[in-house]
């Protein structure tokens, strides 16, 4: 019978021993497979986190437990919760980091119980004496009604602009990934048939036929739509539709985010043409 998954986010980093911390203390509690997703979150970026929970979840097998510590409000009034969807559960500070893959109906449960934490917690460190020994006991299959009460909403981020506007998508920058390329709200973009199929981000909306054909910058510039990053001229910056089908401003062999100077929200315009 296969191990169950963990998988961990933080912001912690990896100079300090507070990830090793806390898999020690799940690992004292359950046998497990361990998966780091990132522990370099820029610190406190709970926009950030919650992007990369959103792009990497679902390719995760059914029943993975989610550990996601990016929690500039430890210690406070915030509450530490559960959160169950299609068969995923997620260990996480209520401050929005689940806010872009959980539906609105979602159930969620507070980690209330201290039978599930360490004793004493520290106000400072959540992630190993709450919010670890949490997650080795969703991963036994502990009922979410045993952590605690139910959470009648959980707290949402403001949602990202991506609006299609004729044969124009209006959506802004999100961030830099590694690579200095800038991620934008403008997504998400599959392919079908040959053609470009478009679903306003986080949006129900009917997906449409859309072909983007170029980004147009803050200062008006306009950048032309590539396949790779190996077809962008040197020196220059253009656009693709990114592995997450959001659409990313970059550059070939450097980093478009220094070349630009560009801050998230920054407002950026995708053009192209609905079939």
């Amino acid at each position: 019978m296969a191990l169950p998954i963990i998988a961990l986010l933080t912001d912690f980093g990896t100079q300090d021993p507070y990830t090793a911390l806390m898999k020690a203390v799940i690992l004292q509690r359950v046998e497990v497979h361990l998966v780091d997703i990132t522990h370099h979150i820029p610190s406190g970026d709970v926009e950030r986190g919650a992007f990369v929970l959103w792009q990497t979840w679902r390719y995760f097998p059914k029943g993975t437990v989610f550990l996601a510590v990016v929690d500039p409000g430890v210690g406070t009034h915030r509450l530490p919760v559960l959160a169950e969807v299609e068969g995923y559960r997620f260990i996480a500070p209520d401050n929005g980091l689940l806010s872009y893959l959980l539906p609105e109906n979602a159930r969620a449960w507070a980690i209330a119980n201290p039978v599930f934490h360490l004793p004493n917690p520290s106000a400072t460190f959540h992630g190993r004496d709450i919010f670890a020994p949490a997650a080795a006991y969703a991963a036994k299959g502990v009922p979410g009604k045993a952590f605690g009460p139910l959470v009648p909403a959980l707290k949402r981020l403001p949602r990202p602009q991506c609006r299609l506007v004729g044969e124009e998508i209006h959506a802004q920058v999100l961030h830099a990934d590694h690579f200095g390329n800038l991620i934008t709200s403008a997504g998400v973009f599959q392919k079908e048939g040959g053609l470009w199929v478009f679903t306003p981000w986080l949006s129900e909306a009917t997906p449409v036929y859309f072909t983007p054909t170029a980004v147009r910058l803050p200062d008006g510039e306009v950048v032309p739509i590539f396949k790779t990053f190996a077809e962008v001229p040197q020196g220059e910056i253009g656009a693709i539709v990114g592995s997450a089908g959001m659409i990313e401003i970059v550059a070939n062999r450097q980093s478009a985010a220094e070349m630009l100077g560009l801050e998230r929200g920054a407002p950026i315009t995708v053009l192209g043409k609905r079939q």
